[in-house]
């Protein structure tokens, strides 16, 4: 059996991680306008979605994230465990406007903090730790009927 150089190993690694990363956003992913800027955002529908998360994920390009969506609205809650990077999250109500945000650091210590708006919410969207032209008050447009 013919070695592969190291050169093309390393290249077919980094392309297979590439594609296995990118993939995790292709399966079920919505079209948000937030501001003027488009995101392209995983929607986590089920139970188990929304409990898995943004959980192991080492990396969020600036215009992905995940809309966790519920079927009705209430206190919808979310931590941080098993979590690697910081998140921007926006919890939002059934007229699709942002009524909370905060940023999250992972969960460091036992038992990990839980987070949760003050008001009723439908949606929660979690966004990577980068500048989001998206503020309490804003509408998000683009949000699948649920």
């Amino acid at each position: 059996m013919q070695k592969l150089p190291i050169t093309r190993c390393i290249a077919f690694s980094l392309l297979s991680l590439l594609l296995c990363s990118a993939s995790s956003f292709a399966a079920n992913t919505v079209e948000l306008t937030l501001g003027a800027e488009t995101y392209q955002v995983e929607l986590a529908a089920t139970t188990e979605q929304r409990r898995r998360g943004l959980m192991q994920r080492r990396y969020l390009a600036p215009r992905q994230g995940m809309l966790l969506a519920y079927s009705w609205p209430g206190d919808h809650r979310i931590w941080m465990k098993n979590m690697l990077i910081p998140l921007w999250v926006y919890w939002i109500d059934a007229g699709h406007v942002v009524i909370e945000r905060r940023r999250l650091e992972p969960c460091i210590q036992q038992p990990c903090p839980v987070y949760s708006a003050n008001g009723d919410s439908l949606y929660i969207l979690e966004l990577g730790d980068y500048e989001h032209p998206l503020a309490v008050g804003d509408r998000v447009v683009g949000i699948p009927g649920y």
